[in-house]
């Protein structure tokens, strides 16, 4: 009997700043799952999902909580790949280099055998949108062929300023060459109170694009002219994974987060049961 294929990370949590690791096997089962050493496995769609400004976590029925799983689910939805099996040690996926690229580089070897299974897309019919008016942020998902972005995020009176991000088709080739690479970021201003609400604990100039007053203050961290921008695409696309299947539609991102874009995938997971059990019917 073969074994299956593996691929593991090691390192420091980006929030928690303890040593963790990720590991991600081929899926004996379809779907995106995670594992637990009680034997359990649950699908994505299974775990309670809380975005904040700071990253998305995972609490599952066996009251497991993991945090900070968007970049990991970004890579494999990058990749396309739907039919995989996680299991994390500590807590927190590790932080690597802030970005999605380590996990992109790990799991490439094997998309030819993991990539290559058909997984069906959900297919987005009609105009699906979330706000956030406080933020003056929103998030809308519009009926398209392929899985396309076009994402603007404002930072008034900083360094990062406006900046926008557009692609009709972002596939797996766009994923790796325009996005992957795409940083954390913060503002210097903002790492007190980070540190202060108990985040960023392992956060340091190697993992996290740290912004000034006059620009990065880190500048070899910074992947892309409009990395800042580009991270956020990024993180859209691992939030958007926990549907657990490819989406085709374009979606509309401004000024949104991690707590918006988990909004959309709730209200996508609604008119997807509602499709079921119209099929049912």
């Amino acid at each position: 009997m073969n074994e299956r294929k593996t691929v593991r990370w090691e390192g420091k949590g980006l929030h928690t700043g303890v040593s963790c690791a990720a590991e991600v096997a081929e899926g004996a089962f379809p779907g995106l799952r995670f594992a637990f050493r009680d034997g359990k496995t649950y699908r994505v769609e299974e775990a309670l999902a809380v975005g904040d400004g700071r990253g998305s976590t995972l609490s599952f029925p066996n009251g497991i909580t993991i945090r900070t799983v968007e970049h990991l689910l970004s890579a494999l939805s990058g990749l396309g790949i739907w039919d995989a099996e996680i299991r994390v040690e500590g807590g927190e996926i590790p932080a690597l280099d802030g970005s999605a690229e380590g996990f992109a580089e790990g799991l490439a070897p094997f998309v030819r055998h993991w990539g290559d299974r058909e997984t069906r897309p959900f297919q987005i019919d009609a105009p699906i949108t979330v706000r956030d008016p406080q933020r003056g942020a929103s998030l809308a998902a519009l009926p398209a062929a392929s899985f396309g972005v076009s994402c603007v995020i404002d930072y008034p009176e900083t360094w990062i300023g406006t900046q926008a991000y557009y692609r009709e088709c972002l596939d797996r080739a766009v994923y790796r060459d325009e996005i992957a690479k795409a940083r954390t970021f913060c503002l210097d201003s903002e790492i007190e109170a980070l540190r202060s609400a108990g985040l960023g604990k392992g956060g340091d100039p190697g993992n996290t694009l740290v912004i000034g007053e006059n620009g990065p203050l880190n500048r070899e961290a910074l992947a892309y002219p409009d990395g800042c921008v580009r991270h956020k695409v990024l993180d859209l696309i691992g939030d958007l994974a926990l549907l657990g299947r490819p989406l085709l539609g374009h979606f509309l991102a401004f000024r949104s987060g991690h707590g918006l874009h988990l909004s959309l995938v709730s209200r996508l997971r609604r008119v997807l049961e509602d499709t079921k059990n119209e099929n049912r019917a």
